[in-house]
Protein backbone atom coordinates (compact mmCIF):
# COMPACT_ATOMS: atom_id res chain seq x y z
CA UNK A 1 0.00 0.00 0.00
CA UNK A 2 3.29 2.62 0.53
CA UNK A 3 4.09 2.55 -3.42
CA UNK A 4 2.37 4.99 -5.96
CA UNK A 5 0.13 2.17 -7.33
CA UNK A 6 -0.65 -0.08 -4.45
CA UNK A 7 0.03 -3.87 -5.84
CA UNK A 8 -1.48 -7.40 -4.42
CA UNK A 9 0.62 -10.66 -4.51
CA UNK A 10 -0.58 -14.22 -4.52
CA UNK A 11 1.87 -16.99 -3.94
CA UNK A 12 2.10 -20.77 -4.07
CA UNK A 13 4.73 -22.57 -2.33
CA UNK A 14 6.00 -26.08 -3.26
CA UNK A 15 8.61 -27.56 -0.79
CA UNK A 16 9.39 -29.94 -3.28
CA UNK A 17 8.11 -29.17 -6.82
CA UNK A 18 7.62 -30.98 -9.83
CA UNK A 19 6.17 -30.04 -12.73
CA UNK A 20 2.83 -32.22 -14.01
CA UNK A 21 2.20 -32.98 -17.95
CA UNK A 22 0.41 -29.80 -18.73
CA UNK A 23 3.35 -27.89 -16.91
CA UNK A 24 1.63 -26.68 -13.62
CA UNK A 25 3.45 -27.51 -10.54
CA UNK A 26 2.76 -29.55 -7.55
CA UNK A 27 4.72 -30.68 -4.38
CA UNK A 28 5.66 -34.31 -4.38
CA UNK A 29 7.02 -34.32 -0.95
CA UNK A 30 6.41 -32.34 1.88
CA UNK A 31 10.16 -31.97 3.23
CA UNK A 32 12.21 -29.11 1.30
CA UNK A 33 14.23 -30.83 -0.84
CA UNK A 34 13.91 -28.48 -3.61
CA UNK A 35 11.56 -25.59 -2.64
CA UNK A 36 10.00 -22.99 -5.26
CA UNK A 37 7.94 -19.92 -4.67
CA UNK A 38 5.71 -18.53 -7.31
CA UNK A 39 3.80 -15.15 -7.11
CA UNK A 40 1.14 -13.95 -9.28
CA UNK A 41 0.86 -10.07 -9.50
CA UNK A 42 -1.89 -7.67 -9.21
CA UNK A 43 -2.33 -3.51 -9.35
CA UNK A 44 -4.70 -1.35 -8.65
CA UNK A 45 -7.07 -0.82 -5.72
CA UNK A 46 -6.63 -3.05 -2.29
CA UNK A 47 -9.43 -1.90 -1.08
CA UNK A 48 -7.88 -0.47 2.22
CA UNK A 49 -8.41 3.06 1.80
CA UNK A 50 -12.12 2.60 2.08
CA UNK A 51 -12.13 1.67 6.27
CA UNK A 52 -13.68 -2.08 5.62
CA UNK A 53 -11.35 -4.60 7.49
CA UNK A 54 -9.76 -6.75 4.77
CA UNK A 55 -8.63 -10.13 5.37
CA UNK A 56 -4.44 -10.59 4.70
CA UNK A 57 -4.74 -14.34 3.99
CA UNK A 58 -7.89 -13.72 0.76
CA UNK A 59 -6.94 -10.77 -1.54
CA UNK A 60 -9.95 -8.98 -3.43
CA UNK A 61 -8.72 -8.88 -7.05
CA UNK A 62 -12.26 -6.79 -8.20
CA UNK A 63 -10.71 -3.37 -8.36
CA UNK A 64 -7.26 -5.00 -9.95
CA UNK A 65 -5.18 -5.81 -12.77
CA UNK A 66 -3.49 -9.07 -13.51
CA UNK A 67 0.25 -8.38 -14.36
CA UNK A 68 1.62 -11.40 -13.97
CA UNK A 69 0.24 -15.05 -13.47
CA UNK A 70 -1.90 -17.89 -15.53
CA UNK A 71 -3.87 -15.44 -18.02
CA UNK A 72 -2.15 -12.47 -18.08
CA UNK A 73 0.95 -10.70 -20.12
CA UNK A 74 3.22 -12.36 -18.05
CA UNK A 75 4.10 -15.97 -16.21
CA UNK A 76 4.20 -16.08 -12.68
CA UNK A 77 7.10 -15.31 -11.28
CA UNK A 78 9.18 -18.29 -9.97
CA UNK A 79 11.86 -18.24 -7.33
CA UNK A 80 14.06 -20.45 -5.47
CA UNK A 81 15.30 -19.37 -2.04
CA UNK A 82 18.08 -16.56 -2.66
CA UNK A 83 16.92 -15.32 -5.83
CA UNK A 84 15.15 -11.84 -6.50
CA UNK A 85 13.22 -11.31 -9.30
CA UNK A 86 11.77 -7.62 -10.83
CA UNK A 87 7.97 -7.07 -10.60
CA UNK A 88 6.58 -6.03 -13.86
CA UNK A 89 6.26 -2.32 -14.82
CA UNK A 90 8.57 -1.42 -12.43
CA UNK A 91 6.55 -1.92 -9.42
CA UNK A 92 9.94 -3.09 -7.22
CA UNK A 93 11.71 -6.04 -6.77
CA UNK A 94 11.14 -9.39 -4.36
CA UNK A 95 13.50 -12.11 -3.16
CA UNK A 96 13.25 -15.32 -1.58
CA UNK A 97 15.12 -15.62 1.74
CA UNK A 98 14.16 -18.92 2.70
CA UNK A 99 11.67 -20.91 4.48
CA UNK A 100 11.45 -20.63 8.18
CA UNK A 101 10.24 -24.10 9.51
CA UNK A 102 6.95 -23.85 12.23
CA UNK A 103 4.20 -26.11 13.37
CA UNK A 104 0.96 -26.07 14.98
CA UNK A 105 -0.49 -27.76 17.22
CA UNK A 106 -4.27 -27.85 18.62
CA UNK A 107 -4.11 -29.23 21.75
CA UNK A 108 -7.99 -30.02 23.10
CA UNK A 109 -9.03 -31.84 26.55
CA UNK A 110 -12.72 -32.37 27.05
CA UNK A 111 -13.28 -33.71 30.56
CA UNK A 112 -16.90 -34.53 29.68
CA UNK A 113 -16.07 -36.99 26.75
CA UNK A 114 -16.46 -39.60 28.98
CA UNK A 115 -20.06 -38.50 30.35
CA UNK A 116 -21.26 -38.02 27.31
CA UNK A 117 -20.13 -41.96 26.82
CA UNK A 118 -21.99 -43.33 29.72
CA UNK A 119 -25.24 -41.20 28.51
CA UNK A 120 -24.56 -42.37 24.83
CA UNK A 121 -24.38 -46.09 25.74
CA UNK A 122 -27.50 -45.79 28.74
CA UNK A 123 -29.32 -44.55 25.79
CA UNK A 124 -28.34 -47.47 23.78
CA UNK A 125 -29.16 -49.29 26.13
CA UNK A 126 -32.44 -48.31 27.00
CA UNK A 127 -33.27 -48.61 23.21
CA UNK A 128 -31.83 -52.46 23.06
CA UNK A 129 -34.47 -53.05 25.97
CA UNK A 130 -37.16 -51.54 24.17
CA UNK A 131 -36.38 -53.74 21.22
CA UNK A 132 -35.97 -56.75 22.69
CA UNK A 133 -38.15 -56.97 25.61
CA UNK A 134 -42.52 -57.49 24.49
CA UNK A 135 -44.55 -54.76 25.55
CA UNK A 136 -47.91 -55.70 26.64
CA UNK A 137 -50.14 -54.72 28.77
CA UNK A 138 -52.30 -56.47 31.22
CA UNK A 139 -55.77 -55.14 33.28
CA UNK A 140 -57.50 -57.13 36.19
CA UNK A 141 -60.34 -56.68 37.47
CA UNK A 142 -62.02 -57.81 40.71
CA UNK A 143 -66.01 -57.54 41.60
CA UNK A 144 -67.75 -58.30 44.08
CA UNK A 145 -70.74 -60.24 43.52
CA UNK A 146 -74.26 -60.08 45.28
CA UNK A 147 -73.83 -63.41 46.92
CA UNK A 148 -70.27 -62.37 48.37
CA UNK A 149 -68.25 -64.17 45.83
CA UNK A 150 -65.60 -62.30 44.11
CA UNK A 151 -64.70 -62.65 39.99
CA UNK A 152 -61.60 -61.82 38.95
CA UNK A 153 -61.41 -61.17 35.10
CA UNK A 154 -57.58 -60.85 33.57
CA UNK A 155 -56.89 -59.51 30.32
CA UNK A 156 -53.55 -58.78 28.17
CA UNK A 157 -52.83 -57.01 25.17
CA UNK A 158 -49.36 -56.59 22.99
CA UNK A 159 -48.41 -53.97 21.13
CA UNK A 160 -47.12 -56.53 18.28
CA UNK A 161 -47.25 -60.10 17.70
CA UNK A 162 -46.94 -61.95 21.24
CA UNK A 163 -47.02 -65.67 21.40
CA UNK A 164 -46.34 -65.64 25.19
CA UNK A 165 -49.26 -63.02 25.84
CA UNK A 166 -51.57 -65.99 26.83
CA UNK A 167 -49.46 -68.10 29.04
CA UNK A 168 -48.89 -64.56 30.67
CA UNK A 169 -51.92 -63.63 31.32
CA UNK A 170 -52.68 -67.40 32.78
CA UNK A 171 -49.55 -66.95 34.74
CA UNK A 172 -50.97 -63.31 36.17
CA UNK A 173 -54.20 -65.12 37.19
CA UNK A 174 -52.92 -67.92 38.75
CA UNK A 175 -50.81 -65.50 41.20
CA UNK A 176 -53.38 -63.49 41.61
CA UNK A 177 -55.97 -66.46 42.71
CA UNK A 178 -52.88 -67.45 45.37
CA UNK A 179 -52.57 -63.63 46.80
CA UNK A 180 -56.10 -63.66 47.10
CA UNK A 181 -56.81 -67.03 48.29
CA UNK A 182 -59.08 -67.96 45.08
CA UNK A 183 -59.98 -71.41 44.00
CA UNK A 184 -61.02 -71.90 40.21
CA UNK A 185 -64.59 -73.28 39.12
Amino acid sequence: DGLAEQVGLIGFFYPTVSAGHSGAFFSMYPDLIDPRLTLDVYAGDLGLDEGIPRSVYALDTEDMTKLAGRKAPQKSLEFKIGDTVELPNGLGTVTFDGVKRFVSLDIHRDPTQGWVLVFALSALGGLLISLFIPRRRMWVSVTENADGSVTAECAGLARGDDPTLEGAVAALKDKLERALGLTRD
